[in-house]
């Protein structure tokens, strides 16, 4: 009774066995079939493909094998020629080997010699072909006792030798399964050593992980096999009956998992979303519906225990609580399996969710563009890409390349014209042919371009992101060109967001600027006016909204001769009012060391044309009135003639002097003197108020001031201020223009 239970245990392991042994191998085969359909085009794919196929053979064939030997009650099957089709599998060995020769990159020896890399499997074709022909050699010499008494009569004298010569092929077909056991074992370890290098030479970080997934897997599978197998056949160690099947049906489950699992989550192969969606939704639905089948069948069973109702209601029932429920478990499982296996950085879907979420904080061209690269590089597999944007200068587009930046590129280029007409992701190929080659596309070809992605915003040309081949060496598939299309569309967008920002924030600074510079000007301003029974004083100043440089002060010297200075800084803004300043402070210590008025400016101009640059200088006029002597003495660095308006109504224009300050460094100036009689004014002023324009365009000009200064001469200065400032206004209707306006009167007593 035992021996029946042992007997009836052995069988249901052996069925057990022969199950899983077909699934797994068909499983194998079926992912071989899935790799090949995907791009049979590809060598890669087809190699793949073969060594899938031969691993999953292997198992198929044993569990057929043990199927036929539990029919035939246990007893072992006929060496016949289809049995030896079993040893087919075993050319596993030599494709695995040519598998890593070419994956993840292609070995030099086979891009060197491509035909030699089927010599690996001349050991394996023998060995298949001594099998089919002389597999179990007792078994056939065997057969030499024959019923026939005639035959017996003519082989007797041969019977001796027939057996020494079954004995020595008995240990002849030993020595080969050994022999050939080191062989499969050295493939395997040429395999990992290869896979291994491969994994060494990867630097796509996704690629990496890919190949390190198939490295494991590989490595596990078939150190498994050689445990179960190989080290056994060799003697090395001793592994019988149901360990040997476990180590083999867990070597079986590890390779093919690694396999989908790289398909899944890693787009080995480039596989694209849509297969690996099919793939993974066969599966859950198949284990769901086993899994369905086997719950509802256990409690339909139940129930008719239970019940003791033995009707095809039971089953009807429960045919129909499948067909209720099933589907929206099947929902529920596809969605869960969706979210855990393919929602990863390779989904088109979650590249554009994790793109858009990035873009959406990021207000910086230049990191936009890292952005869109590091995309292209670690979840597209692109091995190179870089970007051609406009230039700084108009007319330019620039190629942004490490090492090669800066390649200006004229935008009359038929290739930019190109680019804008198609819009979208278009092969390079097309974009060359029947087209004469041009700088942009000698460069492109050069660089083994293959993708063009041109950058539209609003109508114009932004950008191109140009794409060389992908990591796997496949073309672009439709998939991703679409996916390209949409993360350029968002790309533009953020692009126009980010200058905007740009322009904001410069703004902001600029005003912020702007604010600095005035609180500098209204500083270095007099903060009275000096007063003298000898002379009459008014100064005005309206600053621009972008603020100049204009200025003026007043220095009281000893003597009680007074220093007058009006300058006007080229420029804008901070800039302006810093070089303002330091004039104001070498003027004022050359003044204050009584220098003459030709070496103080003279001295002025040098510090000038050392500090700044050469399109930065400064117009000034200093003058000194000695009130004991009535003399104006004075020198003009390229100002406005200042207007000396004698009482009679004459005028005379200040313009001695010599060059404007910090356009060169050894500068000589010339000063006069003139005599000032009581109530002759002189007028100095800025060309913000010379240069003021009416709305119609016309210019305030020199003629009208000198006139408005002579029509009223006889007003105080105060008062001759105020009026000047009046008709100004009048002038411009209340726009006191974009640069500042300054005048100031003296008058003497």
């Amino acid at each position: 009774m035992a021996g029946v239970r042992g007997g009836g245990l052995r069988v249901n392991w052996q069925i057990v066995v022969a199950v899983l042994y077909l699934a797994l191998g068909a499983v194998l085969i079926w992912l071989g079939t899935v790799i090949l359909r995907e791009n049979p085009r590809s060598r890669v794919n087809r190699i793949t493909a073969l060594m899938l196929l031969f691993a999953g053979l292997g198992p198929v064939f044993a569990a057929i094998g043990s199927t036929l030997e539990q029919s035939a009650g246990g007893a072992a099957l006929p060496t016949t020629f289809p049995y030896t089709l079993f040893y087919l599998w075993e050319l596993f060995f030599p494709q695995l080997l040519l598998f890593t020769l070419v994956f993840p990159v292609e070995h030099p020896v086979v891009a060197r010699w491509p035909r030699a890399k089927y010599l690996v499997f001349l050991p394996h074709l023998f060995h298949v072909l001594w099998l089919a022909f002389l597999a179990r050699p007792q078994v056939r010499w065997s057969g030499l006792d024959a019923e026939s008494a005639i035959v017996r009569t003519l082989l007797a004298p041969f019977d001796i030798a027939m057996r020494i010569g079954a004995y020595g092929l008995n240990l002849l077909f030993d020595f080969h399964l050994k022999f050939f056991s080191m062989i499969n074992l050295l493939y395997i370890a040429g395999a990992i050593w290869a896979l291994r290098i491969g994994h060494r030479s990867v630097t796509n970080v996704r690629l990496r992980d890919q190949v390190g997934i198939i490295l494991r897997g590989i490595q596990l599978a078939v150190g498994l096999y050689a445990i179960a197998f190989i080290l056994p056949t060799l003697g090395i160690i001793k592994v019988y009956g149901p360990l040997r099947d476990a180590f083999t049906i867990v070597a079986l489950l590890v390779g093919a998992g690694s396999i989908a699992w790289s398909i899944i989550r890693y787009q080995f192969l480039d596989t694209r979303l849509i297969v690996r969606q099919s793939f993974v939704f066969t599966v859950s639905s198949a284990l769901l519906v086993g899994m369905y089948l086997l719950v509802v069948t256990q409690i339909a069973s139940l129930v008719r225990n239970v019940l003791e109702i033995q009707t095809p209601l039971v089953d009807a029932a429960f045919i129909l609580v499948i067909l209720i429920f099933f589907q929206p478990l099947k929902d529920r499982v596809d969605d869960l399996v969706s979210r855990l296996f393919l929602r990863d950085r390779s989904d088109p879907r979650a590249i554009l969710e994790h793109f858009s979420r990035q873009v959406a904080s990021v207000f910086d061209v230049q990191d936009l563009k890292k952005l869109m690269l590091s995309v292209m590089t670690e979840q597209l597999f692109v091995e190179r890409a870089f970007f051609v944007t406009r230039g700084p200068a108009p007319g330019r587009f620039v190629i942004e390349l490490a090492g090669l930046a800066g390649e200006g590129i004229e935008a009359t280029d038929w290739f930019f014209q190109e680019a804008l007409r198609r819009g979208r992701p278009t092969a390079f190929e097309e974009f060359v042919i029947d087209r004469p080659l041009t700088p942009m596309t000698e460069i492109l070809t050069r660089w083994s371009c293959r993708l063009v992605v041109p950058v539209v915003d609003r109508g114009e040309l932004s950008a191109v992101l140009v794409l060389g081949e992908k990591v796997s060496g496949y073309k672009y598939t439709v998939e991703d060109v679409n996916l390209l299309a949409t993360l350029s569309n968002q790309l533009a967008t953020a692009i126009t967001n980010a200058h905007l920002y740009q322009e904001a924030i410069e703004k902001q600074k600029l005003e912020e600027e702007l604010n600095v510079a005035r609180q500098i000007q209204r500083n270095l301003l007099p903060r009275a006016l000096p007063h003298s029974p000898h002379y009459e004083l008014a100064a005005f100043t309206q600053p621009s909204r972008q603020v100049g440089g204009d200025y003026y002060d007043f220095f009281l010297l000893p003597d009680g001769i007074l220093g007058i200075v009006i300058a006007d800084v080229s420029g804008k803004g901070l800039g302006a009012a810093l070089l303002v300043s330091q004039i104001q402070a070498i003027l004022k210590a050359e003044v204050r060391h009584q220098r003459a008025i030709a070496r103080a400016v003279a001295n002025t101009n040098a510090f000038v044309a050392e500090i700044t640059a050469a399109e930065q200088f400064a117009t000034m006029v200093y003058a000194e009135y000695n009130p004991a002597t009535r003399i104006l003495t004075y020198t003009n660095a390229g100002h406005n003639q200042p207007m000396l308006v004698r009482c009679d109504g004459r005028c005379e224009r200040l313009d001695c002097g010599g060059l404007v300050l910090g356009v060169m460094p050894n500068v000589t100036y010339e000063v006069e003197e003139v005599r000032l009689e009581p109530m002759d004014t002189v007028f100095f002023f800025t060309d913000g108020l010379s240069d003021l324009e009416s709305p119609s365009g016309t210019d305030f000009g020199e003629e009208r001031i000198e006139r408005l200064v002579i029509k009223h001469r006889a007003l105080p200065a105060e008062q001759l201020s105020r009026q000047i400032v009046s008709e100004a206004t009048a002038f411009s209707q209340g726009d006191l223009g974009f640069d500042d306006l300054t005048m100031v009167v003296f008058r003497a007593i």
